[in-house]
């Protein structure tokens, strides 16, 4: 009997570790987890100190830190390098930037530059008022749900130092807000499908665009660390005209972009976009889930290269594509430009988050690159006929 059990689990981790590309399925049990927390009397060698969440030997920063490269030694993508990235995205960065630039241990320690995530950022006095994040509001996600459950990001009167953001769970990014840190992603690991999807109808977590409860998009396979114009995430959006008034009487007909995503703690910059009882309107923000133009400038995104897709400046697709095969080229009056055309989710070397230097300079003498801002608003600089 004993015999036979062995040999059937023998047979189910066999498939288990063959599974997937780069997941979590591809390490030993053991690269994760520890029953006791303990080895001959001492913590566990690489791992957090005390016992954690789910018999789990590190935290989630613990896990996706690591000094160089795409991945740890046990395939988990590095979010937190240790060794200072030269610059951000191919071959520096994942898609999501670096939280190096606002780690208070081992990186620069700007609280400018990356989400203060728990763990990562001290609560200094360099973090915003009560760490309430910038455009915070509360109704904006009123009557989202996700598998019957509610998916409202709720701070009661207000966020405070013991209701900081986290990775995961309540207060965090990934997986639901149903349940503090772990438990709003726990087993998602175990079950993902893999790191190349194309995740067009979400039902779980795990099923989820890189374990954002709900969110649609297509996952490419090494996170963007050999992103090129033809191989690269691609986000989903829409062309949300009724967001463009106030927070108020906004429709967030569509819950599964990933500018939602983000509009779940910054609300109200995906609001009063053009709303005339602000300042006089219209554009008193920059827009979001909104179809880039057909028309002047914008037909003419990246004009140094046709409109090809520019890695600093992506737009997101009305429909989640099921490969990369046609990804290299951006359609105006079709796609759609997201809050990640921007930002960073994570970090970057730039204040904000953001993906360049904002503070560029229009029609500088012999500068003949549209970078940045340019890339769609190509006739505000003078080198573009």
């Amino acid at each position: 009997m004993k015999r036979t059990i062995l040999i059937m689990f023998m047979a189910i981790l066999s498939m288990v570790l063959t599974y997937g590309n780069a997941d979590a399925q591809l390490v030993l049990c053991s690269a994760c987890h520890t029953m006791h927390d303990s080895q001959d009397g001492q913590e566990w060698p690489g791992g957090a100190a005390g016992p954690q969440q789910r018999l789990l030997i590190d935290s989630c920063i613990g896990c996706h830190t690591g000094a160089t490269g795409a991945e740890t030694a046990d395939g988990a993508p590095i979010v937190n390098h240790t060794t200072p990235p030269t610059d951000q995205g191919a071959s520096e960065t994942l898609a999501g930037g670096d939280f190096y630039w606002v780690n208070d241990t081992t990186g620069a320690g700007d609280d400018t530059m990356g989400h203060n995530v728990v763990g990562i950022a001290a609560a200094d006095a360099n973090i915003l008022p009560v760490n309430t994040p910038p455009g915070w509001d509360q109704a904006v996600t009123t009557g989202t749900t996700f598998n019957g459950l509610s998916m409202q990001v709720t701070q009661g009167v207000g966020w405070d130092a013991s209701n900081r953001l986290t990775c995961a769970g309540t207060y965090g990014c990934h997986g639901t807000h149903q349940s503090p840190d772990f438990g709003g992603i726990t087993g998602s690991h175990h079950t993902n499908v893999g790191s190349s999807d194309s995740v067009s109808a979400p039902t779980t977590v795990a099923g989820s665009y890189r374990f954002l409860a709900n969110i649609k998009g297509l996952e490419n396979a090494d996170w963007n660390f050999a992103e090129t114009a033809a191989s690269h995430n691609e986000y989903f959006g829409a062309n949300l005209t009724a967001n463009r008034d106030s927070v108020a009487t906004a429709d967030f007909g569509n819950r599964d972009t990933i500018s939602y995503l983000c509009a779940q703690c910054h609300g109200t910059f995906h609001g009063e976009i053009d709303d005339d009882a602000v300042a006089g309107g219209p554009w008193v923000r920059h827009p979001t889930d909104i179809t880039l133009p057909a028309s002047g400038e914008y037909a003419d995104y990246n004009p140094d290269n046709g409109n090809v897709y520019n890695l600093d400046v992506p737009v997101a697709r009305p429909a989640v594509p099921a490969d990369c095969t046609n990804c290299a080229t951006v359609t105006p009056g079709t796609d759609i430009i997201m809050c990640l055309s921007c930002h960073r989710a994570h970090g970057s070397n730039e204040p904000d988050l953001l993906r360049f230097t904002y503070d560029m300079e229009a029609n500088v003498p012999g500068d003949t690159v549209d970078d940045g801002c340019f890339v769609c608003h190509t006739a505000k600089n003078g080198d573009t006929p």
